[in-house]
């Protein structure tokens, strides 16, 4: 099987950025922040050169067989790095944050539901009882990681938590790709853009380099201080301390004891 131009070119384009950024976050150490992250970077580099052999050397149902294994390992890989980020973003001194853990398992129980009944009644432009399995899968995939990348998302701002750590900026980055892969899919399953596949599958994998790009940067910077206290406020907080510290001795007294003497 032959590629385009745009496609080569694509495909080139996105394993170089895929190594660099690899490649930074093994330098910088980063992957000591985010191992999950740095893995499934790592195989996006190895699914390119698998599915780009088989496409060029091998046959239409070799490169099938190849692309839906990495897409399977590929999604669980997506899965894990968005519970990476639920542990940064939801957990403070390794204790989650009160009401982030039943919002997380509401939203995993929720998402697959949703994603599958997405799946099963969309109706694909699919010319074989094969394609048509894998458009479902591909719908049911999308929406389940967008729908907990949300849910991740909406947990955080609905707690009042920060966003300013390397895993919670590496969000932004998953979010603008995951958005336009949930719309290509929607746009192919539901209004079924046979004619402009291609073209949209090409604004998706453009969306990706450009996350692979904004990922590479922020990795390669320093991550953002914490929050300092400021000296006034600093001084606030122990005031506030000192007299909760009095009301907790004061409660303990009894009522005669807490009236004044004349």
């Amino acid at each position: 099987m032959n590629l385009s131009v745009m496609a080569t070119v694509l495909w080139g384009t996105g394993f170089v950025l895929n190594a660099a950024l690899l490649l930074v976050l093994i330098y910088k150490r980063r992957y000591r922040t985010v191992p999950w992250f740095t893995l499934w970077v790592a195989s996006q580099s190895l699914y390119t050169i698998v599915l780009f052999g088989a496409f060029r050397f091998s046959s239409k149902h070799v490169y099938a067989v190849a692309y839906w294994s990495c897409d399977f390992l590929d999604v669980l890989l997506q899965l894990a790095v968005i519970l990476e980020i639920a542990g940064i973003v939801l957990r403070r001194s390794k204790r989650w944050v009160s009401g982030a853990r039943p919002r997380l398992i509401l939203m995993g129980a929720i998402a697959p539901v949703i994603a599958l009944v997405m799946a099963l009644s969309m109706h694909p432009a699919a010319d074989s009882k094969l394609d048509d399995l894998f458009a479902r899968a591909s719908v049911f995939t999308t929406v389940l990681v967008f729908l907990m990348f949300v849910g991740v998302v909406v947990a955080s701002r609905q707690l009042g938590l920060g966003w300013r750590s390397y895993a919670m900026r590496e969000s932004y980055g998953f979010i603008a790709w995951v958005t336009i892969g949930f719309l290509t899919d929607g746009l192919h399953a539901y209004w079924r853009t046979l004619g402009h596949f291609t073209l949209l599958e090409n604004v998706h994998i453009a969306v990706f380099q450009l996350a692979a790009i904004y990922w590479a940067f922020i990795f390669w910077l320093p991550e953002p201080a914490a929050p300092q206290i400021v000296p006034g406020n600093k001084d606030l907080m122990e005031a506030l301390k000192g007299r909760l510290e009095y009301g907790q001795r004061s409660s303990g007294l009894s009522a005669t004891d807490r009236i004044p003497p004349k």
